[in-house]
């Protein structure tokens, strides 16, 4: 009797563990919504309290990051120098073309919301300055920026207008 509760315990743990294990776009059959599921609702509590980069990384290992949306502290503090200060992001794999085109036509579009555990260490216009420089949504100095912010929370979510 013993060996058979062992027995369980163990296919019980390896099943728990293989379901927690990294999954591949491919593993998912292309479906990019049940991708952004299975890798960041389903996984969240792997990444809160990491790096942001364990995310960045993550999503690159198998899309593109096509649009960046800051979320920012606004003009309401009542210090100058916490105003505009970017506490979370949402990323797309759709670009901001394809996203407005999506919106225009009424479809959904989806993308991952990370909101930062504080402090917050930099202003959205500083972010948007080196998307432009770099011509890319996520650039090399963009990144070095923000990997080190802390994730708080992490949800899929999808978008129609």
């Amino acid at each position: 009797m013993k060996r058979l509760i062992l027995l369980l315990l163990s296919i019980f743990a390896i099943t728990a563990v293989q379901a927690q294990q990294n999954v591949t776009l491919a593993e998912c059959g292309g479906d990019t919504v049940l991708y952004l599921r299975k890798t960041f609702d389903d996984r969240k509590a792997e990444f809160i309290g990491q790096p942001f980069s364990k995310v960045l990384d993550e999503w690159e290992s198998q899309l593109p990051v096509g649009f960046l949306v800051f979320g920012n502290t606004g003009m309401w503090p009542a210090k100058e120098e916490d105003k505009y200060l970017v506490q979370s992001v949402s990323i797309y794999y759709n670009t901001e073309i394809e996203t407005n085109l999506k919106g225009m036509r009424h479809e959904p579009y989806y993308g991952v919301k990370i909101s930062f555990i504080p402090p917050y260490l930099h202003k959205v216009r500083e972010f948007w300055r080196l998307q432009e420089e770099e011509e890319l949504q996520l650039g090399p100095q963009l990144y070095e920026k923000l990997k080190d912010y802390i994730v708080k929370d992490i949800y899929m979510f999808e978008l129609r207008q």
